[in-house]
Order: C-alpha cells, then structure tokens, then sequence
C-alpha cells in the first residue's frame, strides 16, 4: 500500500515538473521582441495574461493597420445589413425586422 502512495507521489511530481518546465519554456521563447516567435507570444498571452482582443484599444490598434495598409478603412461584414427574401411573399427583410414589412409574417 505504502509502495503505490508513494509510486502515485512520484508520478504526480514528475508530471508537474514537465508541465512546469513547459510553461516557462514558452514564456522564456516568447520574450524575444524580434516578432519570431509571434504566434507563440500571442498563445502565451492568451493562457498567462489577457488576450490581445480584449486589452484595451486592441481592436482600435488592428483596425489602425488595416487602414495604414490599404490606406482606406475597410467596412466590417457584420455592420452591412443582411437581406434577403420573405419566404412567404419574397419581400426583401433584414436581420432587424421582426416581422415581414409587406405580408406581416412573424420572422425568427
């Protein structure tokens, strides 16, 4: 009994050594700022800190390299409205209607 206690100890030790040595590899790998590794920095950001989308300005920051790059503001898909027909009456309805303009038809 004593033996599996202590076998099951020494497992789990081992196994939190590895994963102890692994987070401060990666951390250690992601601190250089020649932007090599930056796919892996962002991973680490994600698991030790705060993502980049949620940081403060970090969506204004993308959105300032999207206009430097092409030198004009790209429009999101998601703030154009979706259309397309009733599927009762064919009338043209959008993400915002509740119901069909023309036919009254209840939309989900």
């Amino acid at each position: 009994m004593w033996v599996d206690i202590g076998a099951t100890s020494v497992v789990l030790l081992l196994a939190a050594l590895l994963l102890g040595a692994m987070f401060i590899f990666i951390k250690a790998a992601s601190d250089d700022d020649s932007g090599k590794y930056k796919m892996l920095r962002e991973m680490v950001e994600t698991i030790f800190g705060t993502p980049a989308h949620l940081r403060s300005g970090g969506g204004q920051e993308a959105a300032n390299q999207a206009v430097e790059a092409n030198g004009k503001a790209k429009v999101p898909a998601q703030t154009a409205a979706f259309r397309e027909p009733c599927p009762a009456c064919g009338a043209e309805v959008t993400e915002k209607d509740d119901v069909c303009p023309s036919c009254e038809l209840r939309l989900l």
